[in-house]
């Protein structure tokens, strides 16, 4: 995101609100860690001085929050007095991991939300805040197709792969899948009893490598989470960037963006996955033909950039960034 505006020619100040207590992170860190967020009522306040002496002396035209969950309303307040620059947040994931809600009551100009469920129920009920519908992207820079070595096409070659964290919800639909060469990519929580055997390949991955394990794979899987109600997470449009042939959990949003069978497939069933799985196993040109077209319609509709001169549009009409391709003339 902060390449997205950089290359729009943005001037940014990345706060990073979950420092390690030293520049290399450590087990002693993240036991301190712990701690504190056990000990303390509101944890997320720890960084209220450092955050406000940053705004202070950045002096921003936009303040903008990714996800929320470590503003709470009494940090917002204290910002308010340290800018008068608008803030709004993007909260760029699903329901269940919205904490103590505070990007609901700590009165931002505007929250931008992925899932249209989530809009639209906030905008029915809620008034302090407006709620706009704002969905994940891609970066072209980084999602993009690349060439396979020999070397790559062992280590990430298969029938499917998925690359996302592990939970028993994914891990119960993966367990059904064992007829096929399966790879999975990802972190293990401690708390999960990993089921699904030699098809774990205990390490996540990122950058270029998600890229060539995605290129590499035949079919690139991704279950969305239950609370993606009406919305995609962020690998939807990645895997798209990337060129890979993509079959996604089934729901209204998809075909918003994506062109249905044409650009990307969808599934409501294990049973349907499974079924459209051997078809297009079956079928390599068609495969082909879908990952060019989502890769294609992904770098054209719905990179960083797409996204964000949205958001600046909506909060900051007047602002042109400097590198905003200007809109085509009216006829």
């Amino acid at each position: 995101m902060v390449d997205a505006l950089r290359t729009l020619g943005a001037t940014v100040n990345m706060f990073a609100a979950d420092t390690s207590f030293s520049e290399t992170p450590s087990v002693i860190d993240g036991v301190r860690r712990r701690i504190r967020n056990l000990l303390a009522r509101e944890p997320e306040r720890h960084i209220e001085r450092r955050l406000l002496r940053t705004m202070q002396d950045f002096e921003p035209e936009l303040v903008l929050v990714i996800l929320g969950n470590q503003i709470s309303p009494r940090t917002m307040a204290l910002m308010r007095k340290a800018t008068r620059a608008p803030i709004v947040c993007w909260c760029q994931d699903q329901l269940t991991t919205m904490g103590r809600q505070y990007i609901l009551g700590s009165g931002y100009d505007m929250v931008f939300v992925k899932d249209r469920y989530m809009q639209e129920l906030f905008s029915r009920m809620i008034r302090s805040t407006s709620f706009r519908y704002l969905p994940e992207a891609c970066n072209p820079r980084v999602h993009r197709p690349l060439p396979l070595s020999d070397a790559d096409r062992d280590a990430y070659g298969c029938e499917l792969m998925i690359a996302g964290n592990l939970y028993y919800y994914r891990q119960e639909i993966l367990q059904q899948l064992s007829e096929f060469d399966l790879k999975v990519f990802g972190i293990l929580p401690d708390w999960l009893i990993e089921r699904i055997g030699a098809r774990y390949q205990r390490r996540a991955i990122f950058g270029d490598d998600k890229a060539r394990a995605a290129c590499a794979a035949r079919i690139a899987l991704n279950t969305l989470h239950f609370a993606e109600v009406n919305s995609l997470n962020c690998r939807a449009f990645e895997l798209a960037g990337c060129g890979a042939f993509q079959m996604i959990s089934d729901t209204p949003v998809v075909a918003e963006h994506f062109g249905v069978d044409e650009e990307i497939v969808t599934f409501r069933t294990v049973e349907e996955l499974i079924e459209k799985a051997r078809h297009y196993l079956r079928h390599p040109e068609a495969t082909a033909r879908i990952a060019r077209a989502g890769q294609q319609r992904a770098h054209r509709d719905h990179t960083y950039e797409h996204r964000l001169l949205e958001l600046v549009a909506a909060v900051l009409p007047d602002r042109v960034l400097p590198g905003q391709v200007p809109p085509d003339p009216a006829p």
